[in-house]
């Protein structure tokens, strides 16, 4: 597991130079390097938990927020019903075509202090609580409204606005083995460095690569007990899901 401190992506400029002798790099490659490798490694341990952010749905979409990775859930912001998500949009009606009961609910913004409406369906329909994410938007079957998501994000740098690193030696390796390796193709492409040594940079990444993600995914005592009861009781009573997910991991009789 990840100690969850991060490092600016300064660190990695000065490993690049001081590893491989690399000079002129610039941030901009740097950073499109650094958003590869971490698809690469595929774990999410490296993304940060965001307070959960309310979206306003209007004609059936909201923006999602700019800093997404992705999505831990989402939830109707005034009746705190949970949705789930879809693989399709055929669901996505107008108010007045959705055959069953509901109510329209008058609350106010906390932050803004607007009214706005929410339409909550009465009867047992959770089929109608669900969202489909397509390109910036989210898509609910309610046309206006208000939904609460939380969400992992990429770790930024508040005050330059750069994407950071997880303070980890395994990981730091895994990302500085695979921009040097990429500077290295394209230097090879030139007939600047021969072919053996590419080949060299390439196996070093692979296998840094493969010891982050192991690093990334092997569980401490705290997430192995986490586990170990989700195994033993995946499924603890019937409205696990309806309450957010708040016992998950934990043991209960119910």
């Amino acid at each position: 597991m990840l100690s969850g401190k991060h490092i600016s992506v300064d660190y990695i400029v000065e490993r690049l130079h001081h590893d491989y002798g690399f000079d002129n790099i610039t941030l901009s490659d740097i950073l499109e390097y650094i958003w590869d490798v971490v698809g690469f490694i595929g774990v999410l341990d490296p993304m940060i938990d965001k307070e959960p952010v309310t979206i306003v749905i209007e004609n059936h979409r909201g923006v999602l927020p700019y800093d997404l990775y992705s999505i831990s859930g989402v939830r109707e912001y005034t009746t705190g019903t949970m949705m789930t998500e879809i693989s399709d949009l055929f669901w996505k009606s107008t108010n007045e075509n959705i055959e069953t009961e509901t109510e329209v609910i008058a609350d106010v913004d906390p932050a803004t202090g607007e009214e706005y409406y929410t339409v909550v369906f009465t009867e047992d329909t959770p089929e109608l609580y669900r969202y489909k994410v397509q390109g910036n938007y989210i898509f609910t079957a309610f046309e206006t409204g208000r939904i609460e998501m939380a969400y992992k994000a990429f770790p930024i740098d508040p005050i330059t606005g750069i994407p950071t690193i997880p303070d980890d030696a395994q990981y730091v390796r895994a990302v500085v083995s695979y921009i040097a390796e990429r500077i290295a193709f394209k230097m090879m492409l030139r007939d600047l460095l021969s072919e053996r040594k590419y080949e060299l940079l390439r196996q070093e990444y692979l296998f840094n690569v493969g010891a982050a993600k192991g690093k990334c995914i092997q569980p401490d005592a705290a997430r192995m007990e986490v586990i170990v009861n989700r195994w033993k009781s995946p499924h603890p009573y019937y409205y696990h899901f309806d309450e957010g997910f708040r016992y998950l991991g934990s043991k209960r009789n119910s």
